[in-house]
Order: C-alpha cells, then structure tokens, then sequence
C-alpha cells in the first residue's frame, strides 16, 4: 500500500513537469473478460496504452466508478515503444450492480489520458444447505490422515466447481484449494476428502470417497497450491464458484471472523472435531470431540416378546450354556474369556463363529483366554482389539469392555466377563452379576452392527489371532484347567423366562450411554437402586454426573440406595468407592459396601431396569467399548429388585437358617467324638 501511494504521488505530482511536452500516451480502449459476472468472480480487465511521442516511465490505473474512489489496482512500467497492453485481475467479491471502470495515464496531454467500459456484478445465491461436518486436522503422527467430511443438508447441489480452502482470507485465485468432485449430492449424504486415502480407512474402518495427495487408488482431486490442515490452528471454509463462503470453521490457536464468531474450537490429536447433526449457528456451541475411529450409533428403541433374565453366582452358567449348545451363528465380545466349560461347548460344536477380545487386558491376558482364542482360532474368526503406539497402532477404546454374545436371532447382554467367577458353574461361588437373554431377530441384527463395526479387519487395532506372538499368542506346554471353584453362597434366584411384551433400549459408551443413563435417572418417580462395581466421584476434576443427578432427584424425595463392591486386593477401585460412599452419605443417600463380590453394573428406576457392562467411571462412560440393555417392565424389574434387596440385606441374619444348621453340624459332631472318648476312656480303664 505504501508502495501505491508512492507511486501515485510521483506520477500526479513529479513526473508530469520531469518530462517533456512530446510525452503523449493514449488509452485506446479498455474492456473486461465478462461483461456480466456473478458478484464474486475475478475478471480480468485489460487496456491498450498507445504511445504518441517519447518514451518514458509511466503507471496505468484502473478505478471502479470515479477516478480517485476504489482503486482497483495499477501497473508499472520503465518505459513503453509502440504500445502497452496492462491487465489486471478483478476482485469482485461484495460489489453488486452496474458499474464502469476507468483507466487512466498521467502526461502533459490530458485529452486522450483516460478510457472506460462498463461491467454488470450479479448477486449471487449461496443458500445451498452443504456443511462441513468434520474436520480432522490434528492426526496421529506418520498418519496423514486428515480429513474433511462436506454434508448435504438441503437440497439437491452439484459441487461442480466448489472447492474448500485453508485459506480464506486470500483472494480466490491465491487461495490453497480442493476442489470438490463434479458430482451432485443428495439431501443427507456426505462425502470424505482425505489426504491419504488406506491411511483413512485403517482409521475409519471405510474408504474414503477422494483423496487430495496421489496417495493410494482412492479417487484423486485437483488441488490447487499446497493443502495442509496445521495442527496447531486454522481455518476451513467451503466455497462455491465465486468464492462465497458457504460454510467455514475456525480451530484451534487461530482467529478469523468472516463466516465465523466467537471461540474457535479447540480440539486433541487423534479427534476429530465433528459436527452435532445439521446445526450451523458458526460457532463452536456446534461441534464436539470424537476420536478417529469411533461409531455413532443411536440407541436402538425397540419391543420384544420373549427372554431370560438371570443373574450370577445362581444361575447364568446354564442359560448361558444352554443358548451356546443350540446356537448354529455365534457371535461374542467380551473383555475377558477365560471359562473353560463353556469354551468347551463352542471347541466341539460345528457353528460359525466370531470372538472379539479386548488386547490390551489390565495385567496382561489370561493364560487361560491365550489357549481358548488358539484352539477357537482353528473353528472361527478371532481377533483383538489392540493398540499399541510404538507399533503405531491406535486403538479406538481404552478397553473393549463390552460384554455380549450374538446367537442366532438371539442376544445375551449381562455385566459379567466369561470367566469361572463371573459365570460360574458351581453357584456357592462367584460374583454378583445381572444379565438377560433377548429372543429378538431385529435386536441380534442391531446388535451385529455394532459387533461387525468394532470387528471390522480394516482398522488397524483390529488384530487377528496370532499363536507366535509373545503375549497374546498360544501359551506352550499348556493345557486348560476345569477345575471348578466352590463358595459359601447358597443359591437363591432361578432364572425369570419372560413370555410377554416389554420395552427396550439398547445403549452403548461412548455413542450415547451417557446421555440415556442420565435421562434413565430421571425418570425417577419413586426409588432409584444401584449396584455398582465401582464409582468414580470425579471426572476431571467435576463432579462424576451421574452422581449429580443422584443428589438432584434425592433433593425431589425419591428414595435412593447405592451398593459398592469392597475387595481389598483391588486398591484404587476400593479408594474410589471409599470416597464416593462418603459423598452419597453427605448428601443423605442411603448407600454402603456389599458383603458380596458385586462386579454387577446395574440401575433399577422405578419399572425401568439397566443391565449393562458400564461402570461409573469416566473412562468406562467416554472412552471404552461397552454394552447395556435398558429393559422397561414392572416384572422384571421387580425380579432384579428382589435380587438387590437381598444383596443389600446379605449377611449373618440373611443366611440365619444356614448358619444354624453349620452350627448344629457341629455341635452334634463334637457330641459324637466327646461321646466316643468317653467309651474309649471307659474301656481303658
């Protein structure tokens, strides 16, 4: 800008009485490229200047509507022979209307120094309805992965000629750019551009629609200059053929207030900063974190006519068997399989079978699980969900914690893992666990879905069954034992077979758990009851929100009890509940530690019931894979409700009658024995 009015004031004010008369330039004629654009194009403007005496230096200015007003822009020379043809480009971004432009010269003969043309500027319409709906700007490194997702909210477009660019605030024929496929899209699809089209999918667990860089044999598209998403801040914006900005999004340490307002979003590396559905209010109140790899399921709301519930130490060994035993497609994830009577069952039946394990298992996998998924890895697929970032591999979950098993049209959710202490098979032994069996095709189809998404052999966490590999592989020189542990419980709840109507909700972490154990809660009109493993009292420094929302409905009246599991092998789970106990009790919530091993995850509200594999802590909620099932039903409910009364009753008093006969036993064995030293002195003597 100096350097132009620099150069206007030596061309207005010096050159004109530093040369001679015989300086004489004519503007012959000036014209545009188009004569009648859309309001945001750039036109060319191009002038003939004809020398009629000497040569000298001389500048050309071109000006929209009066001379002096908008400049549009100037072009320099050192001297000129004949003619000069100067052209420059026209920005016509925010001018509408007919208007004229005007070019001048400056010399001592004024009559012949300036010419025109006219150019008509159309409004143009950029109500299109595209978004952008996801960003992933900040990948993993060695990745180069990022990625821009563009959604058809509205109706109809072809993206003929619309592009997006990282730099908006440049003029259009300056601005780094993908163009966008000559294609139309639908009302709700939505195309994905990435960088590097296989290292998408590792990620995604699909192919990309294009790539930008000549990376794999993902379709290509044209680029113009270079395209890079910074991980530390930027901008994105959509853009149609006359640089308008459709959408535009502002991230991370950057600022940029046309399309935008207020904060930009602040995301992580490995999440992408994704949008909530179809809103667009351009600010960050519309977006969210999602890390790569994650599904976005809904719950699924649905209504069944026929199951099993059941609950361990009692009796889920044998539904879980007897479903296993006639199942001719089995599907299962669990965090833990370590049970050899019921992988027994599956090593001699001849079923299609699928198993899902968690990798990265807290101490390291069983040795018992390493044997199971070697001899079912010769019936069926097996595979790990594993991540490890030396190997550079990303896991999508902290934990695969999930606790599911597909059979046939059938599904069996439940709290417990497929172990001797969660699925025992002698009931004096065992953990506290909820579970239900569902006879439902459109259930087990759902439930498919999600086992087929987290399954998937394109994500690169997704690891088959290797028997070499150290620590996950075949144990040597092992053989499983089916040694079956005993108890002090005594059985007490036979399964509940259900043989009418109920309404359903499959939930799962972290789609959309969250929000439905929140909306679950209050729905309390009446008493809350729950039995948990463990409670974190704080996610990140707040208040676990969960436990808010406890505090919120006992201020309403409602009756509410908490049973915590105590074990003192498990150190930081116990230091958890200690603190979560003392907070409930603050706030007047009946709550206290559990006589029984409690791994059960369960709510009871009212006539509502949550059978499920989610803990109350943050990670279990936000960052595992895990599986619930909300059952509305007064019968089943109360089933469950019986199950925790009595577990919130367990002890000396509620085993009275058992402790009786112990003591009675041996009362009359110590009679018998004093007795019999009575005759054996007796004989002595």
């Amino acid at each position: 800008m100096k350097k132009l009015i620099v150069a206007i004031i030596i061309s207005i004010f010096i050159l004109p009485s530093s040369i001679s008369s015989n300086f004489d330039l004519a503007v012959k004629w000036v014209k545009v490229s188009k004569s009648m654009v859309n309001e945001g194009e750039i036109v060319e403007i191009k002038a003939r200047i004809d020398n009629l005496g000497e040569s000298h230096p001389f500048d050309v200015y071109f000006y929209l509507d009066s001379i002096g007003g908008r400049l549009i822009g100037f072009k320099h020379y050192d001297s000129i022979n004949r003619y000069r043809l100067p052209r420059i480009e026209f920005d016509t971004k925010g001018i509408e209307g007919k208007h004229e432009i005007i070019v001048i010269v400056y010399d001592e003969n004024e009559s012949n120094n300036i010419g025109k043309c006219n150019i008509t500027i159309v409004r143009s319409n950029v109500n299109y309805g595209l978004i952008i709906d996801s960003v992933y700007y900040y990948a993993y490194p060695k990745k180069k992965n990022e990625f821009i997702s563009v959604l058809n909210c509205g109706n109809e477009t072809n993206l003929n000629g619309f592009y997006i660019t990282n730099t908006p605030w440049k003029r259009a024929d300056k601005q780094n750019k993908i163009f966008l496929p000559a294609k139309s899209l639908k009302h709700g699809e939505r195309i994905y551009l990435t960088q590097n089209g296989s290292s998408f999918s590792k990620q995604m667990g699909f192919l990309p629609d294009y790539e930008y860089y000549d990376a794999s044999s993902i379709p290509d598209l044209k680029r113009a200059g270079s395209f890079f998403l910074s991980n530390e801040g930027g901008a994105v914006a959509l853009k149609d053929t006359t640089n308008h900005t459709i959408d535009c999004i502002v991230y991370g340490n950057f600022s940029y207030d046309k399309g935008w307002s207020g904060n930009s979003i602040q995301g992580k590396r490995g999440y992408v900063i994704k949008r909530k559905g179809c809103n667009d209010t351009n600010n960050s109140y519309d977006w969210y974190l999602w890390k790569i790899g994650w599904s976005s399921f809904k719950p699924y709301k649905f209504k069944a006519n026929k199951g099993v519930a059941f609950c361990s130490p009692d009796c889920s060994y044998n539904v879980i068997k007897d479903a296993l035993v006639k199942g001719k497609n089995i599907s299962i994830n669990v965090y833990i399989f370590s049970h050899p009577y019921l992988y027994k069952i599956l090593a001699e039946k001849n079923a299609s079978l699928h198993l899902l394990l968690d990798g990265n298992v807290i101490g390291g996998i069983p040795i018992e699980e390493r044997y199971i998924a070697w001899k079912l890895s010769k019936k069926g697929e097996v595979r790990y969900m594993y991540g490890n970032e030396n190997e550079g591999i990303y896991k999508r979950y902290r934990f695969d914690h999930a606790k599911y098993a597909i059979i046939d049209n059938a599904s069996i959710i439940e709290s417990a893992n497929w172990a001797m202490k969660g699925i025992p098979v002698d009931a004096s032994y065992g953990n506290r666990e909820w579970g239900i069996e569902i006879y439902d095709a459109n259930l087990s189809i759902y439930l498919w879905k999600i086992f087929e998404n987290d399954f998937n052999p394109m994500m690169e966490d997704s690891i088959p069954f290797n028997e070499n590999d150290f620590f996950k592989g075949r144990p040597k020189n092992y053989s499983i034992s089916f040694f079956i542990p005993h108890g002090s419980y005594r059985k007490k709840f036979q399964p509940l077979k259900i043989n009418w109507s109920f309404n359903a909700t499959l939930i799962l972490t972290p789609d959309n758990g969250e929000e439905e154990i929140l909306q679950l809660i209050e729905k309390a009109r009446h008493e809350i009851l729950i039995e948990q493993a463990y409670i974190q009292k704080n996610w990140h420094d707040e208040l676990n929100p969960f436990l808010k929302k406890l505090v919120e409905k006992k201020k309403e009246g409602i009756k509410i009890k908490v049973l915590l599991n105590y074990n003192k092998k498990y150190k930081s789970t116990n230091r958890w509940n200690e603190e979560a106990l003392k907070f409930l009790k603050e706030y007047g919530i009946d709550a206290k530690f559990s006589s029984l091993p409690i791994h059960n995850k369960g709510i009871i509200v009212d006539n509502y019931v949550l059978i499920s594999s989610i803990n109350w802590g943050e990670n279990s909620v936000r960052n595992n894979r895990e599986i619930g099932i909300i059952i509305e039903d007064k019968n089943i409910s109360q089933y469950f409700k019986k199950i925790f009364y009595y577990d919130w009753n367990y002890g000396p008093s509620n085993n009275y009658s058992y402790y009786i006969a112990v003591i009675l036993i041996f009362f009359i064995t110590s009679l018998i024995i004093y007795k019999g030293r009575r005759r054996k002195n007796a004989f002595n003597k």
